[in-house]
């Protein structure tokens, strides 16, 4: 007998219930298909994100402006800082190495720092971006763009003041340009290291040393440099000259100027004037003249040449001079004070020289309010040399005299007395010039002890030859005369002795200086009349 239910169908419902219960392998199975399926989408999700999303994104108008953004506000940081004061500006020098580091290409990091070193050499400030500036600069090549730069540099330097790297740069720019083959570019800077050696305030035998150096270099570069050759040599002739070795100079200007024909080598005509300069000082007025003359007539309107044209003209104004043509002379002063205006530097010795010298004309030709106005112009360069005061202080005193402002003339010539026996003792006869000066003033100022000794120390130094028209004889006469006004007749009378030994008996001034020697012998009885009152006098005068 069957069990209920056995071999019999399943309902409907417990077919259904049956079909849904898997066996434990299938179920597994299923579960484990699933998680592969949903790793396959999130893996081709990323991908499809990777390639396709980020390549979109880098270059979407929203990314590329963020980037650009960014990199225009560390450039706007970098050029303020750039113009920024000058405190901000050093302290970006100073700290580049980090300040700059957000700029990882080597060549761009290169220009920032020039515009860094240009910003602080246009501010004045070249010397704190030294260091920078020894850095970016390439070693082992030559680039036409550093070479520029290099002269720039050097400019820079020179105005500075720092003439030794200013000569580096030039130097490198140089080495450059010949590299290059840029002939023209390699002459001109040449030519600029040369002006900055030839002006700058070294020993004479640093400074030749540095042009011999330089001429060997461009000798190198056979007839493209010789007009070169020729300027260094100008230039090695002046500062000879301005030691006074006048012949080693002439033998310069005259290498320099050989073969050389002024109209077409315009350059030289300062060799030109160099050359004559050296010649006047020689004493050869006439040639000297000739080269002067052709020179400032082929100077330009050029500032380099305003020094050469200044000092021809000044030198020929000595020559009109000297020939007793004051008028000629004075024209030439003034020309020269045009030419030189705003050309050279107002700080510049070359002015005082010139209203001294324009001074002494005037004096000659007895404008002496003039000629106290341009002694006056030329005493106001307080920082000038002191002995350059000398002259023109003795050209004021002896002006004041002339003009009867004897206070104001006393106190000249005594200054003139200082800068003379401090800095020209040696120069005897221009001594005892301001000493007679001085001893007049005195005289005229009632100071008669003072003049009597001061007339004195003007024999001491004047030169031993008598004439009745020279500056001896004149400082013995008023000697003599300040004596008798003292009544120191003993001394009086050997003073007036002297004076009638040296004279002819035929001399104008006889008469005078015997009734002086009579009267003094009258007031001074007590001397014996056998006495000679010439005998040791000559001795005594000479040797004071």
């Amino acid at each position: 007998m069957e069990s209920p239910g056995e071999n019999q169908p399943l309902s409907h419902e417990e077919l259904s219930s049956e079909e849904l219960e898997f066996k434990p392998v299938v179920k597994y199975a299923a579960i484990g298909l699933a998680v592969v399926s949903l790793l396959g989408v999130e893996y081709a999700t990323y991908k499809l994100g990777f390639s396709n999303g980020f390549t979109s994104g880098v270059t979407s108008e929203v990314v590329s402006e963020a980037v650009n953004n960014a990199a225009v506000e560390n450039l706007t940081h970098f050029m303020q800082a750039a113009t920024a004061d000058e405190a901000t500006l050093l302290h970006t020098v100073r700290t580049r190495e980090t300040g700059l580091s957000w700029i990882k290409n080597p060549s761009v990091r290169r220009e920032a720092e020039w515009m860094l070193a240009l910003a602080m050499m246009n501010r004045g400030k070249v010397a704190d971006a030294a260091d920078m500036l020894k850095e970016l600069f390439p070693r082992d090549e030559a680039s036409e763009l550093w070479a520029r730069r290099a002269v720039l540099t050097a400019r820079s330097f020179a105005e500075s003041g720092d003439r030794k790297s200013a000569v580096a740069y030039y130097r490198y720019a140089s080495r450059c340009y010949g590299k290059l083959g840029r002939e023209r570019e390699q002459l001109a800077a040449y030519s600029e290291q040369a002006e900055l050696i030839a002006s700058a305030a070294d020993s004479s035998a640093a400074q030749l040393k540095a042009l011999e150096t330089l001429q060997t270099e461009v000798s190198k570069l056979g007839e493209p440099g010789k007009l070169l050759q020729a300027n260094l040599l100008a230039y090695m002739g002046r500062i000879h000259r301005a030691h006074g070795k006048h012949q080693e100079a002439l033998s310069c200007f005259e290498k320099a100027l050989a073969g050389v024909e002024l109209d077409k080598v315009p350059t030289l005509a300062g060799a030109a004037v160099a050359m004559g300069s050296a010649l006047l000082e020689k004493g050869d007025t006439e040639k000297a003249a000739r080269l002067l003359r052709d020179g400032v007539s082929r100077l330009g309107e050029h500032p380099g040449d305003a020094d050469y044209l200044a000092s021809a003209l000044r030198d020929l104004a000595r020559i009109e001079q000297e020939s007793g043509n004051a008028e000629n002379a004075l024209a030439l002063l003034y020309r020269a004070e045009g030419a030189a205006m705003g050309r050279i530097d107002a700080a510049d010795t070359y002015w005082l020289c010139l209203y001294d010298q324009r001074g002494w004309v005037n004096f000659a030709k007895d404008a002496h309010e003039a000629a106290l106005a341009d002694f006056s112009r030329a005493l106001e360069f307080q920082s000038m040399p002191e002995e350059l005061r000398a002259q023109p202080l003795e050209g004021a005193g002896r002006c004041c005299i002339v003009l009867g402002r004897i206070d104001e003339a006393l106190a000249y010539l005594q200054d003139a007395v200082l800068m003379r026996t401090r800095h020209f003792a040696e120069d005897k006869p221009a001594l005892g010039r301001v000493y007679l000066s001085l001893a007049q003033g005195y005289d005229m100022a009632g100071k008669t002890r003072e003049a009597a000794d001061t007339y004195a120390l003007a024999v001491q130094n004047l030169p031993v030859e008598l004439g009745e028209d020279n500056d001896r004889f004149q400082a013995m006469m008023g000697r003599a005369y300040a004596l008798s006004q003292l009544k120191d007749w003993n001394t009086a009378i050997q003073a007036w002795g002297t004076l009638r030994d040296a004279l002819q008996k035929d001399s104008p001034r006889s008469r005078e200086v015997d009734e002086q020697f009579n009267l003094c012998r009258i007031h001074g009885a007590s001397l014996p009349e056998e006495v000679d009152a010439d005998e040791g006098e000559h001795a005594d005068i000479s040797e004071h």
